[in-house]
């Protein structure tokens, strides 16, 4: 992998167009090892030293950033400095910085490529140099994605949830709050929350649903727990969510959100079909789950997702242990819920 993105580096070099595997300017995936995501990698192991990174170091970034625009090799990078320090704080792990960069269309593999090189200059890098970076960079990613955080600290960063059970229940959590009690999932109470679940007869009573949706502030948040395979789940789902969605006649994207990977799209509305309508999936691969949301209504369709919903996803706690999945993997959730229940404070959908 090192040298294919050693490859993409040269054709840069050279003045070429420099496009991932589908022909875009765009990152491509970021949930396997790929040429983009060791130029990424290296681009930010180069920061990383040449700052001495601490934690309060997001001032000395913006001063590294700016000093590469000195040099020739960022006259190709496709926007402005502003977009460049978006862009390296994303890959340093800022995820609201990640998608700022993302709604400016800066994220790019052109870009990425960009700043590498203009760090190759800046940092008179030799050809065994730079082939040291890139081998670090695919050890630092092979890493990282064995951990799993790409996926799922792509949302948590080990400080935040969607949380497993066994960690709200470790003596050094930061999980904490009220939640509602459906068995494999604990969803967080919100002001205002009006909650249904989904898949069973409501006038029933009670059974198993596949899930459930959570109305407040104007949102709409459908989540659904999945069981998953070591590794996680939430690349392959992102994939045949966007063509399942493209097979119904409406369109759908890959991009960096405030949750990590998330697709935003629209679909087939109205009673014609003839509206499109805003949805925005988001998900989170956790320990043996994928916890995954679907959101419709206010900040579906916009830069700046809605604030109780996104509380309310890295708020829920997931619950595997004594789950038996569908055959299609998703866990059912107990009805009514087991506890944390308040009519008052928290009804049903009408």
């Amino acid at each position: 992998m090192k040298n294919e993105a050693r490859a993409i580096l040269r054709r840069f070099e050279q003045g070429r167009a420099v496009v991932s595997e589908d022909g875009d300017y765009s990152a491509a995936s970021w949930h396997r090892l790929s040429p983009p995501l060791v130029i990424a990698q290296a681009y930010c192991l180069w920061v990383l030293e040449s700052v001495d990174w601490q934690p309060d170091e997001v001032d000395r970034v913006e001063e590294v950033v700016r000093g590469l625009f000195s040099d020739p090799g960022v006259a190709r990078f496709m926007g402005t400095v502003d977009d460049a320090v978006l862009v390296t704080r994303g890959v340093l792990g800022d995820h609201d910085a990640a998608a700022e960069a993302d709604a400016r269309e800066a994220g790019t593999l052109h870009n990425l490529t960009a700043l590498l090189d203009a760090a190759r200059l800046r940092g008179q890098l030799s050809e065994p140099d730079l082939d040291a970076l890139l081998e670090w960079a695919v050890t630092e990613v092979e890493e990282t994605l064995g951990s799993g955080e790409l996926t799922r600290p792509q949302i948590r960063d080990g400080q935040v949830g969607p949380w497993d059970a066994t960690e709200v229940e470790s003596e050094d959590s930061t999980a904490s709050g009220d939640r509602i009690d459906l068995g494999g999932l604990r969803v967080p109470v919100v002001a205002g929350m009006r909650i249904r679940p989904e898949g069973i007869d409501l006038q029933a009573g009670e059974g198993n649903a596949y899930g459930v949706t959570l109305n407040v502030g104007g949102a709409s948040l459908q989540l659904q727990v999945f069981s998953a395979p070591e590794g996680g789940l939430w690349g392959q789902a992102r994939h045949e969510l966007v063509a399942k969605i493209a097979a119904a006649g409406g369109e759908a994207q890959e991009g960096t959100g405030r949750l990590g990977m998330e697709i935003r799209g629209t679909v087939p509305g109205g009673e014609s079909g003839a509206d499109p309508v805003g949805v925005r999936f988001i998900g989170c691969d956790g320990p043996g789950w994928m916890l995954r949301g679907v959101l419709t209504g206010l900040g579906a369709d916009s830069d700046i997702i809605q604030e109780q919903a996104r509380r309310i996803f890295v708020g829920a706690v997931v619950d595997i242990r004594t789950a038996t999945p569908l055959p299609n993997g998703c866990v059912p959730l107990h009805w009514p819920p087991l506890s944390g229940w308040d009519d008052d404070t928290t009804p049903l959908f009408d």
